[in-house]
């Protein structure tokens, strides 16, 4: 599927949240008494819990991993059942002080249920879920954890540089020329040398010069008339693996659009090792995932129209390295995201279709993906647990 840009490229710290929810999910136990499973409430801290959290628990008898980032303006994440995978959005706006945590699940459209918390804002949650309607209720219970997962925070810094008012170098005089780098801190990177090895990828330099990275920075892209804007999320923080997806969009004065490039890395918490497809998945994956990847890039009514047209012209977007046609999609040179739902596979722009298509992106589930990763490997304990 093609990655729509108001989606993909805006408004990146809040990128979980565009997945479709799931609310059936909860509704798979029969309703329950909440009283049983709720926590003590916690008394209210004396400084604002702010900043972004990492919970697990349980809603009814259902496993789940709950992330929230907890702002002055209002309260955003997501969670996602432990045996399922799919992120389902929740948002809240601040509560008074001392009011108990109050969330809304589902897209910005639609409600599929509530979290009512009897706390605060704080390291332990607990309460009743409820369905939009009211008639299905289950309890939760949430407690702030990080084992097998990382404390991080997104940094960053963005400066502007006007170009002198009687330069047409850039056949734009006096034009504002702007770079912005968002990226992901890891908090204890400090304290253990992994994470301190993982770090040094994730930032062009030591987060405490970045600010003056970036005034250098936007120095060059005053010479080179471009804009540029660099921004890192994460999309997976458990079992002991991250994954890290990076968009880099550039727009050159006079082009006619901007271009978009996506990479991403995936590492293993405990040794700081950066990981491919080849540490995830038994020898010779290529071609069994190059044939899932196909199918399901087919499957899609509008890349598979667009491809079966350009074949049917005596045109070929799937070339090798050497320019050779293909019958089989490549993978992608960026490579592969993990998610709680499965891999993420980002084909750039123009690498299987034209621009205005945008980038193509298409996830495997860890069912889907079963027979081809690797019995001891890192994904194996991911893959046991998911239907």
């Amino acid at each position: 599927m093609s990655l729509p840009l108001s989606g993909r490229y805006v408004g990146l710290l809040l990128l979980p949240l565009l997945v479709a929810c799931q609310p059936d999910k909860p509704t798979q136990q029969p309703s329950a008494s909440p009283t049983a499973r709720q926590l003590p409430a916690e008394k209210p801290a004396s400084a604002p819990f702010r900043g972004w959290r990492r919970y697990t628990g349980q809603v009814g008898s259902y496993p789940v991993v709950v992330e929230l980032t907890f702002e002055d303006t209002a309260t955003v994440g997501s969670y996602y059942y432990a045996r399922y995978g799919e992120l389902v959005p929740l948002r809240a706006q601040p509560p008074g002080p001392g009011q108990a945590l109050r969330l809304r699940e589902g897209t910005a459209a639609t409600s599929s249920g509530t979290w009512e918390a009897v706390q605060p804002a704080g390291p332990v949650l607990s309460g009743t879920w409820r369905s939009p309607d009211g008639r299905r209720q289950l309890p939760f219970s949430l407690r702030e954890e990080y084992a097998g997962a990382v404390r991080y925070e997104q940094v960053g810094f963005s400066r502007e540089g006007q170009l002198p008012a009687d330069s047409a170098v850039c056949g734009i005089p006096g034009r504002t020329v702007k770079f912005s780098l968002q990226g992901v801190q890891l908090l204890d990177a400090g304290s253990r040398p992994a994470l301190q090895r993982i770090q040094q990828q994730l930032l062009p330099v030591p987060p405490a010069q970045l600010e003056a990275y970036v005034a250098r920075q936007v120095a060059d892209n005053v010479g080179d008339c471009t804009e540029t804007e660099k921004s890192a999320w994460v999309s997976y923080n458990a079992d002991h693996l991250l994954s890290v997806t990076f968009l880099e969009v550039v727009f050159a004065f006079g082009a006619p659009h901007p271009t978009h490039h996506f990479t991403t890395m995936t590492f293993n918490l405990q040794t700081g090792n950066r990981l491919g497809l080849a540490d995830l998945l038994r020898p010779g994956y290529e071609q069994p995932l190059r044939q899932l990847l196909t199918k399901r890039l087919l499957a899609d009514p509008s890349y598979g129209d667009f491809y079966r047209g350009e074949q049917a012209e005596g045109q070929q977007r799937w070339l090798d390295q050497a320019g050779r046609p293909q019958q089989l999609v490549p993978l992608p040179a960026g490579g592969v995201a993990l998610t709680p739902a499965g891999l993420e596979f980002t084909w750039n722009e123009y690498t299987i279709a034209p621009y205005v298509m945008g980038p193509q992106s298409v996830e495997l589930s860890y069912a889907d993906l079963r027979r081809l990763v690797r019995p001891s490997g890192p994904l194996a304990a991911v893959v046991a647990r998911h239907k």
